[in-house]
């Protein structure tokens, strides 16, 4: 019997210790700075960068401090995590540089006031309200925030200065995922993946429109996942098996898209979180790709930047990316438990 024992054991201890050694990385700073002189950007040197790596966070009330191989093998041995975050995935910054990384895989969310160096998890310990699955989150800029759970089909309303949760939506929907606030008509965009289509509250929480339905001609989806407003008001979809972003009008209007199925820059495989920068810039991640592709307002392929790996500026299935109003980038970095932090350099890169 103990032989049989250690043959069990002993291909998943090998497994173990191979793929920590594929994760190993180098050291960084408390300030979240590597140890090395070379910091990732895109496009590479000698080119001026347009993207910048300035730091990970793994640990929501901390810049990640990374560990010695041995170190981080006694940790998994002894059974201690080395990271809060589980799974995240959407993430929500605000004006005030607020952070809310969306973690599915723990069921909260990790609050990270980067200014004063606050935190806490929401839903907090007096809360009667439990996530099953959150995925997504946006701000209405006055103190409101409203998160989708895709398992309890919910939107739900979230107050920071009282901590107060409560159910925002009425009837459940079907696997609500990505959530945008609308600034100009003050009306909340929701991804309902289970059922192909794009559903608009007001601030009641009550229904105005709904837009699309299952296929793959314009306008219609299959399994929208993600939503975000662009600087004119237009509404971007990721409709992630159709592998393409589509754009309309805030009535719901079709009016373009772009990408398409493929392995090959410009094209989606696994296209997730969307968001856009200060010049109209569109971001998307691709979970497949394991990297993030910038395109034009037109939808032209403008740069991608990350590959496969667990090094500063490599991803594991990135999810959600949001930007804030410097332009700093947070990609959820899912299956590294992590997000990493980036610059887009706006105007004309620093020499």
């Amino acid at each position: 019997m103990k032989t049989v024992t250690r043959l069990i054991y002993l291909p998943a201890l090998v497994l173990l210790v191979i793929m920590m050694i594929a994760c190993a990385a180098p050291p960084v700073k408390d300030d979240g700075s590597t140890t090395t002189k070379v910091v990732p950007s895109w496009p590479a040197p000698p080119a001026a960068p347009r993207i910048q790596w300035v730091r990970e966070i793994c640990q929501p009330e901390q810049i990640c401090r990374r560990q010695g191989f041995w170190q981080r093998f006694k940790e998994i041995l002894a059974g201690r995590s080395r990271t809060g975050m589980v799974k995240p995935y959407g993430l929500y910054v605000d004006s005030r540089k607020r952070l809310f990384i969306i973690d599915p895989g723990s069921g909260v969310i990790h609050f990270l006031d980067q200014v004063n160096g606050s935190y806490r998890v929401i839903p907090g310990p007096k809360s009667s309200t439990v996530f099953q699955s959150p995925i997504d989150m946006t701000g209405d800029g006055q103190g409101q925030f409203f998160i989708t759970d895709s398992k309890a089909g919910l939107v739900y309303r979230y107050r920071l200065e009282d901590d107060k949760l409560q159910q925002f939506t009425g009837s459940p929907l079907m696997r609500p995922t990505g959530i945008a606030w609308h600034p100009k008509n003050s009306l909340l965009y929701v991804a309902e993946t289970g059922r192909h289509q794009v559903v608009v509250f007001d601030l009641q929480g009550i229904e105005r429109l709904r837009f699309g339905r299952h296929g793959d001609g314009p306008g219609q989806f299959n399994c929208p996942t993600a939503v975000c407003v662009d600087h004119r008001g237009q509404v971007l979809v990721v409709d992630a098996l159709n592998a393409r972003v589509q754009v309309f009008t805030p009535e719901g209007q079709f009016v373009s898209s772009f990408g398409k199925p493929g392995d090959t820059s410009g094209t989606f495989a696994k296209p997730k979180g969307i968001a856009v920068d200060s010049e109209g810039n569109i971001y998307v991640c691709d979970a497949l790709f394991d990297a993030v592709q910038i395109f034009s307002a037109s939808g032209r392929l403008l740069l991608a930047f990350g590959e496969s790996g667990s090094e500063p500026g490599q991803f594991w299935m990135p999810a959600g990316i949001a930007i804030d109003t410097e332009d700093v980038i947070y990609v959820a970095d899912s299956y590294n438990q992590r997000v990493q932090v980036f610059r887009y350099f706006a105007g004309e890169a620093p020499k």
